[in-house]
């Protein structure tokens, strides 16, 4: 006989609520969006605690309750990645609450870690407010039930901390096999699923696929979605793919100590045929390129440059308009955000309106971008001493790291495809190694 009643008012709202979820289902007559993507692996949405979100979101009580008498006090951890705060979000504080009434050592001043991932072991002398990342493996410690470690909506995760994140559910589940992680962010979709997709490739010995489609078909029903779909999601897993290949032959930590010792310098970007469709001569309007990184706290974005592209030109190799900006724009992290929209000169409340027109953009690491470029097959070519000596060895010195996307491939409003309008073909992004 269920423990709790399963005809709660919300209950029905609820089920409907998670009807593309391949939710499991329990004896304690709780709702919940939950799904196992393994035995010791759990992603459901995030659990609130207060109406009116309660009617149709997990609640953090029942969560708890179904933590605690499905695997012990003590025997699960929760991983939260939704960096954005609401009013029903749930605290330290409130989640403490909750499970004192569980266990008697919820008191103990240990019970929670606050933000431990955003304490760094390397920093950045940029007077900039940025984040910085530490990549040692944080100890497990069963009093610890609770980490938050989110980063922006519908984007990657920095590549460095995603790496701390695996790398801490790992020790922390090997520690004993009855040990559970519970993942959550907004949806339980784009910032789980990159989380477990990582970790399956990294520890289960999966490939991108076979990973992408375990989460798939143990978190959604059959045909509802693919799972992590967001371009630039998926870029950051190829991203991982890549270091675990070089990981096989070369220590992994010499390579992360590389990209957190990265500085680049953003020095041009190319549009190829701007704004096809809309025979404008970007004389009355321009092209806005922004490039952001992300702030201290991952909640937001730290703006390092805003240039108008309205300068045309006719590309006679090519046989395309162009047009550019030259830029000359220092980047101390190696995950950038390069983003595009439309300006209109001459009448504020026009461009007002034509800014929300067309939105797009993605997200690099410019780390791994160049390596990518890189032709040397040496194993120290992933260092930054090689790295820069094959920079130097070009042509001109500015033409070894760039990254071509066209326009289909950008990420548009919440990572869905949708732009707006179509500003160019494709968008040529240059930079240097510092």
């Amino acid at each position: 006989m269920p423990l709790f009643s399963a005809w709660r008012p919300e209950s029905v709202i609820k089920t409907i609520c998670s009807s593309p979820i391949n939710v499991h289902k329990n004896d304690l007559g709780l709702t919940l969006d939950l799904s196992y993507i393994t035995q010791q692996l759990i992603v459901c949405s995030y659990p609130v605690i207060s109406y009116p979100k309660l009617l149709y979101r997990n609640s953090l009580k029942d969560l708890v309750s179904y933590l605690t008498l499905y695997h012990g006090p003590g025997n699960w951890k929760i991983y939260n990645f939704k960096v954005e705060r609401g009013s029903s979000d749930y605290s330290n504080e409130n989640l403490a609450t909750v499970v004192s009434e569980h266990s008697s050592s919820a008191s103990s001043p240990g019970l929670f870690s606050h933000n431990s991932f955003s304490q760094a072991s390397w920093s950045s002398n940029s007077p900039r407010e940025v984040s910085t990342f530490s990549f040692s493996t944080l100890s497990p410690d069963s009093s610890v039930c609770i980490e938050r470690c989110g980063w922006l909506d519908h984007s990657p995760p920095p590549f460095l901390l995603l790496q701390q994140i695996v790398d801490d559910l790992h020790a922390y589940l090997s520690e004993d096999p009855n040990r559970v992680a519970l993942l959550h962010c907004k949806m339980g979709k784009g910032r789980s699923g990159s989380v477990v997709v990582a970790y399956l490739m990294k520890f289960m010995s999966c490939s991108l696929r076979e990973s992408r489609d375990i989460f798939m078909s143990n978190r959604f029903r059959a045909g509802i979605t693919r799972g992590v779909t967001i371009k630039s999601q998926l870029r950051y897993l190829n991203y991982h793919e890549l270091f675990l290949h070089w990981g096989q032959s070369i220590d992994r930590s010499s390579i992360l100590t590389e990209i957190a010792r990265s500085r680049f310098k953003v020095t041009k970007i190319d549009i190829s045929n701007p704004l096809p469709h809309l025979g404008l001569d970007l004389k009355n309007c321009s092209i806005v390129v922004r490039v952001h990184i992300y702030n201290r706290s991952r909640n937001g974005l730290f703006e390092l440059l805003e240039a108008d592209c309205d300068d045309l030109f006719y590309d006679e190799r090519t046989n395309r308009r162009k047009t550019s900006v030259s830029a000359d724009t220092g980047v101390f992290e190696s995950d950038v955000r390069f983003s595009f929209g439309l300006r209109f000169k001459n009448n504020e409340i026009v461009d007002n309106i034509t800014q929300m027109t067309s939105i797009s953009h993605c997200w690099l690491n410019l780390y791994w971008e160049t390596l990518i470029c890189s032709r040397n097959e040496s194993l120290t070519s992933y260092t930054l001493k090689d790295l820069r000596s094959e920079q130097n060895c070009s042509r001109d010195g500015k033409s070894f790291a760039l990254f071509t996307i066209k326009w289909d491939d950008l990420d548009g409003v919440k990572g869905t495809p949708n732009k707006g309008v179509k500003l160019f073909e494709s968008v040529t992004l240059r930079w240097q190694l510092l």
